[in-house]
């Protein structure tokens, strides 16, 4: 049985610019928010360099831009600490901005009901994709999408990563997790097959994640300790 989401069919919309890599990585992103519908990389002029999903890309775009502002502002006044994030709704939409590196941002428009749950890994996904592939430096602790074959319990048994299929990957359970997870998520300590052990969350929407790449390299055995007389 697999307990991995199945993904959201994104409305066909004509877009107004090639696609570059940053396409893929913030379709993964739209895919993975409950209920959103668009997401968009801005830089420091508040330009779009990319999106992704149903809306149509001038409402992005300017979207975009007016976000990428209003954190600006926002960081700009002395009475508030650092900004990093901004989730803000709106009479029809909701908004999701977050800062990222190199003075760029992220913005999702999410449907007005959607709420604000199940963004946070997904948002660190995103944002270790996006680093990687622009060469930012990115300190914060990324989680990795991935999609698990679970069984009758509803526990992991194999997964791979999310994406292109690379073939199932069987997974050991070393335990479960009993704190510090959302209400509905569910969490296991596991080992991969090349040794690595890592922790597993589900979320509510059906969508797994990863604190470590399944391409991991094996953990080095222990040096020998040495004899002393």
């Amino acid at each position: 049985m697999s307990a991995a989401a199945r993904p959201r069919r994104r409305a066909a919309v004509a877009r107004d610019q090639h696609e570059s890599a940053f396409e893929s990585i913030l379709a993964g992103l739209v895919e993975r928010i409950p209920g959103a519908r668009a997401a968009a990389l801005v830089d420091r002029q508040g330009e779009t360099v990319d999106y992704s999903g149903g809306l149509d890309p001038f409402a992005m775009r300017l979207a975009a831009a007016h976000w990428r502002i209003v954190l600006d502002e926002v960081n700009g006044q002395p009475s508030f600490r650092p900004v990093r994030w901004l989730a803000l709704r709106a009479g029809r939409v909701s908004y999701l901005v977050h800062e990222l590196p190199e003075e760029y941002a992220l913005i999702v428009v999410l449907a007005r009901a959607a709420g604000f749950s199940g963004w946070r890994r997904a948002v660190a996904a995103c944002a270790h994709a996006l680093a990687n592939e622009a060469g930012w430096s990115w300190r914060a602790a990324p989680w990795f999408p991935v999609q698990v074959t679970a069984d009758e319990r509803r526990r992991p048994c194999s997964l791979r990563p999310a994406g292109p299929d690379t073939g199932p990957r069987p997974v050991e359970i070393l335990g479960t997790i009993a704190g510090g997870l959302a209400r509905r998520e569910r969490g296991w300590r596991v080992r991969f097959d090349t040794g690595v052990e890592a922790t597993l969350v589900r979320e509510p929407g059906g969508v797994w994640y990863s604190d470590e790449p399944l391409d991991s390299p094996h953990p080095e055995p222990p040096a020998p300790r040495k004899k002393t007389r």
